[in-house]
C-alpha cells in the first residue's frame, strides 16, 4: 500500500513540474512592444505626454521636453542603425554605451533647464521607470572579481 501511495504522488508530483514548466509568450502590452519599433517622433510624444502629464508640465516646458527627447531618440536610432543585428540588441559595444550615456546627459541638461527643480527631481524618478527593461542574463555589470591574497 505504500508504494503505490509512494508512487502516485511522485507521479503526481512529476506531472505538477511538467505542468509548471510549460512558459507561456507574455501577453501583448508586457516587456518587449510587438511589432516594428516606434519611430523618433511617436516615441519622443509618448514619453512628453507622460511626463507632461506625471510633471503637470507647462505647455512650453512640455515643448522643450518633447524636443530634448526627439534628438535623443533620433540619434539613439542612428547608433542603433549602426548594428547590424536583429532587435533586440545585443548589449552595446564600449563606444556605443559612452555615447548614449553623452546623449542621456545632453537630453537630460535640456530638460533640467525647461523644468523647476522640484520638476527635475520627480522627473529623474520617474525617467528610470521609462527605462526599457534588460534582456533575460542581462541584469547589469558582472560582479567584481574576488580579491586572492
Amino acid at each position: 500500500m505504500k508504494t503505490k501511495i509512494r508512487m502516485m504522488l511522485s507521479g503526481l508530483m512529476l506531472a505538477a513540474c511538467v505542468a509548471n514548466a510549460q512558459q507561456q509568450p507574455p501577453p501583448a502590452g508586457e516587456g518587449r512592444p510587438q511589432g516594428p519599433p516606434r519611430s523618433p517622433e511617436e516615441h519622443s510624444k509618448e514619453v512628453a505626454a507622460k511626463l507632461e502629464k506625471d510633471l503637470t508640465l507647462s505647455k512650453a516646458q512640455a515643448a522643450k521636453v518633447s524636443t530634448a527627447y526627439q534628438a535623443f531618440f533620433s540619434e539613439m536610432q542612428k547608433i542603433r542603425g549602426k548594428m547590424k543585428l536583429p532587435p533586440p540588441p545585443p548589449p552595446m559595444p564600449p563606444g556605443t554605451k559612452k555615447k548614449a550615456d553623452s546623449l542621456s546627459a545632453i537630453r537630460d541638461a535640456s530638460i533640467k533647464k525647461a523644468l523647476t527643480p522640484a520638476q527635475f527631481t520627480k522627473y529623474k524618478e520617474i525617467e528610470k521607470t521609462m527605462r526599457p527593461p534588460h534582456p533575460p542574463g542581462q541584469q547589469g555589470p558582472p560582479p567584481p572579481a574576488p580579491n586572492k591574497p
